[in-house]
């Protein structure tokens, strides 16, 4: 009889349960530590998994528009506002993570140049035998910003071939925690999550850029209520704490 029974147990068919894809976040660098360390709250309290990738507001875009699998877009207000009205994301879901400003970085330990007005940063900047900051030619946020600024300051052909520019802001900040560069140019969150670079400071009002960030579903979202239930845990109480904490003025 035990024999039968467990013959019959055996050629039962197997029920297998089938896992969750995991939700798919396309984000900018701006947003990536905050996002990386919610989004791994969230798989420990949902058990919902999360990949995020990352690039400067320009690429994440492009990326989007060429057809990348993303459920959830985070990005700066004004690349969100021009992917919405393109349809590639869904403009009612939009929400605020926080407003993000430009700093200058330095080495760790390093002297902290004065930059409290835009003559004392135009000093700084010339005074760097090597600055860094993202790539404006991809669209990046903080890399396009310090351009314009470098050529209103009339220091741009000064500056040409003492300027390294990255693909994204962690990278330029990064150049500047290895000692390839003596300043760098990005935003503030992105300066925080480099441990061998400090930051000096926001740039000055008058040389300042604030950038919204905001999340949006994708149009296309493979799963929608998994990346609506992930930007709530990304705006709600933990996500605003984690967020200011990286530096975004929060609501």
């Amino acid at each position: 009889m035990r024999r039968r029974i467990l013959l019959a147990a055996l050629a039962a068919p197997r029920v297998v349960r089938a896992q969750a894809a995991p939700i798919r976040v396309l984000g900018t660098g701006a947003v990536a530590a905050s996002a990386q360390d919610l989004a791994a709250g969230f798989t420990s309290r949902t058990g919902r998994a999360v990949t995020i990738e990352t690039a400067n507001a320009g690429v994440t875009a492009r990326r989007l528009r060429e057809g990348a699998a993303a459920d959830l877009v985070l990005n700066s207000e004004s690349q969100v506002e021009r992917l919405a009205a393109e349809g590639l994301l869904d403009g009612a879901t939009r929400r605020e993570l926080g407003r993000m400003l430009i700093g200058a970085a330095v080495r760790r330990g390093a002297p902290k140049p004065d930059i409290s007005s835009e003559a004392a940063l135009r000093a700084a900047i010339l005074a760097a035998p090597v600055i860094a900051h993202s790539d404006p030619a991809t669209g990046a946020t903080a890399g396009t910003h310090a351009a314009r600024l470098i050529e209103r300051l009339g220091i741009a052909e000064e500056m040409r071939a003492r300027t390294l520019v990255f693909p994204g802001g962690g990278a330029a900040v990064q150049a500047v925690a290895e000692g390839r560069a003596a300043l760098a140019l990005s935003q503030v969150s992105e300066i925080l999550a480099v441990p061998g670079a400090e930051l000096v400071g926001p740039l000055p009002d008058s040389a300042q850029l604030v950038t919204a960030y905001l999340g949006a579903v994708a149009s296309r979202a493979a799963d929608r209520e998994g990346a609506l239930a992930l930007l709530d845990h990304l705006t709600g109480p933990e996500g605003r704490a984690r967020f200011r904490a990286a530096g975004f003025v929060t609501r």
